[in-house]
């Protein structure tokens, strides 16, 4: 049974029925403001992260943890939380990507390119979309 009102000129309509699927989207950049997203800019975030380091994305339902564990020359050891729950974990090299979702958005973790010295902890140049 749908209900409508007219307030200040403007006519809404209410049909009692939830209209919220649960559908996996791609992240296209646009974000409606019933859908939870993370806080991430249409571009992307890039980082430079040493091996055993981990970055906090803030989200609006959550925060997600990226975190980079052993780097070497051809790959690293990365891994996807939120709330003490592994979502993936990967070895993954350069150019390699990791999807995971949150809350049916999926965005990918984009390993660009390692470097790990003779001496010293590695880093792992991500992209987050």
């Amino acid at each position: 049974m749908a209900m409508s009102v007219v307030i200040g000129g403007m006519l809404f309509v209410f049909s009692g029925k939830s209209s919220k699927k649960n559908s996996h989207h791609i992240n296209t950049g646009k974000k409606t403001e019933a859908d939870h997203h993370l806080n991430i800019p249409e571009a992307g975030i890039e980082a430079v992260m040493e091996a055993n380091s981990q970055k906090i994305i803030e989200g609006t339902d959550g925060s997600v943890i990226i975190i980079v564990g052993d780097v070497r020359r051809k790959q690293a050891d990365i891994s996807v939380k939120r709330d003490d729950k592994i979502l993936d974990e990967r070895i993954i090299g350069e150019s390699d990507k990791m999807p995971f979702d949150y809350d049916g958005v999926t965005y990918t973790v984009e390993v660009q390119k390692l470097k790990k010295p003779l001496l010293g902890a590695g880093k792992a140049e991500i992209r987050i979309r």
